[in-house]
């Protein structure tokens, strides 16, 4: 399998720090109680994004 194109990288990377950047802020308002689940949530909607076939 070739390796990805860097625009698919970047895109891959950004979507990574939003997520990232978006479960710090719900775990700032949330508190500790709701760490795991953020987490647990973003980690999965990455995996699934990133588990998409490839575009033709």
């Amino acid at each position: 399998m070739p390796p990805a194109p860097i625009r698919e990288r970047v895109l891959d990377l950004v979507a990574l720090l939003i997520l990232i950047s978006l479960a710090a802020a719900v775990f700032m308002l949330a508190g500790p109680e709701a760490f795991t689940a953020v987490t647990s949530v973003g980690l999965g909607l990455f995996a699934a994004w990133r588990g998409r076939p490839p575009r033709p």
